[in-house]
């Protein structure tokens, strides 16, 4: 998380001057702060939109022209933004020069390899970070936000949820998935006996 500080100011309650008494009580109700402070940061930090950001890779393609498209083609499947194409001097040899996403680097040099084949190489340095505008935990409560999105079940995809949710998936943490999408669509299957 980027530009977030919580600053937490001891309290402490002198209301009975038993020491061991007090270390009794503060035992117990230690557990109970600690648990009440980390659910406020969390509602505090999910109460001011959150937003994901994802990590950028400079990504310098080298290709010949006659595989230009193909390179191309690869670059658009994975979300790439191309930054410059330029010829070099003497040859048929273009560079391009994209940031491609980190999320969608997995597999990019085998598949360019594959669609050009072999002739283009990609030459990959971490560039940046790139913040997603989407908010991953949309959902319409406005008049104006009901009216143009409806209830928010015939919302698109958003971009934001789907990287948190392939994450979590991916770390095995719970993801909030429908288990029935089309309850019409479902079938039951009889048992024959």
């Amino acid at each position: 998380m980027w530009d977030l500080a919580f600053i937490i100011e001891p309290y402490i309650f002198a209301g009975n001057s038993d020491a061991a008494h007090q270390s009794d009580q503060y035992n117990i109700f230690s557990g109970q702060v600690i648990t009440a402070v980390k659910e406020a940061c969390r509602a505090a930090v999910l109460q001011n939109n959150p937003r994901l950001v994802e990590g950028m890779y400079f990504c310098e393609l080298t290709t010949p022209t006659q595989q230009l498209g193909s390179t191309y083609a690869v670059l658009g499947r994975r979300r790439a933004k191309i930054l410059k194409e330029e010829m070099q001097e003497g040859t048929s040899v273009f560079r391009v020069h994209a940031y491609l996403h980190v999320a969608e680097s997995i597999g990019f040099s085998s598949q360019l390899r594959t669609l050009t084949s072999g002739a283009a190489s990609a030459l990959l340095v971490f560039s940046h970070w790139d913040a997603i505008q989407e908010d991953p935990f949309f959902i319409p409560k406005s008049q104006e936000e009901i009216e143009e999105f409806g209830d928010g079940a015939s919302i698109g995809p958003n971009l934001a949820k789907k990287l948190m949710n392939s994450v979590r998936r991916r770390k095995g943490l719970h993801v909030e998935e429908k288990v029935v999408e089309h309850g019409t669509k479902q079938r039951t299957l009889s048992r024959k006996t």
